[in-house]
């Protein structure tokens, strides 16, 4: 079933946020500084760059294949470009950006070493950082979600490629070194805010940070 992003785009700014202390580990975790130039793969609604460009002064472009996403991310006075990254070339030259960020992108993918190879294109020497889930992440889901809604494991670890797959398609385009750190986000309530936001996803990220000659990753957990 496709998924209808005019309809998530209501209320995804409601529901989907990342705490300003995530969005400082990617700044530093990337090494993201002013004056670059950063590409938000799948950027939605614009909330990452957004959030980037209240803390760093930079140059940040916005793509997705939704309309009416990018229509509410114009609104918060981003450049955003509307492409369909699983199949057609970015409309990017080689080597034209600093860094990129995506969030919740490789799960959607169709063709995942299709947009990889095209991010290895135009990125110059910056990192390019992915946010994911780990299957090992997924396994340690909050225990009252794992108890109550245990067929959210198998549902999720299909769903999500787990990283050793996603190490192989980036290492096939060039991508070939791999680090990984681990940051704990703020613990949360099973309550009618944590349900509402499950309807678009059901976890809190994890990041991959990926370099042109460095993939390095950065995966997030939660404090129960």
């Amino acid at each position: 079933m496709a998924i209808d992003y005019t309809k998530i785009s209501k209320t995804y700014d409601t529901n989907r946020w990342y705490p300003q202390r995530l969005i400082k580990e990617i700044i530093n975790f990337g090494g993201f500084k002013d004056g670059m130039k950063i590409l938000d793969i799948e950027c939605g609604t614009g909330n990452v760059a957004f959030q980037l460009s209240e803390l760093i002064n930079s140059y940040i472009i916005g793509v997705d294949i939704s309309t009416s996403m990018l229509t509410i991310a114009k609104k918060k006075s981003l450049e955003v470009v509307c492409t369909d990254v699983d199949n057609i070339h970015l409309p990017f030259p080689n080597n034209s950006f600093d860094a990129m960020v995506g969030a919740y992108v490789v799960h959607q993918l169709r063709n995942p070493r299709f947009l990889f190879s095209e991010c290895y294109r135009i990125l110059r020497k910056g990192k390019l950082i992915l946010l994911t889930f780990s299957h090992e992440q997924i396994e340690h889901q909050h225990p009252l979600v794992k108890k109550f809604f245990p067929t959210f494991v198998h549902i999720d670890k299909k769903r999500f490629p787990d990283i050793p797959q996603i190490d192989s398609l980036l290492k096939s385009v060039g991508f070939n070194h791999i680090e990984y750190k681990e940051v704990l986000v703020e613990d949360f309530a099973i309550d009618q805010e944590y349900l509402d936001r499950v309807k678009i996803s059901t976890y809190q990220p994890v990041i991959l940070c990926l370099k042109k000659n460095m993939i390095l990753g950065l995966k997030i957990g939660n404090i129960y």
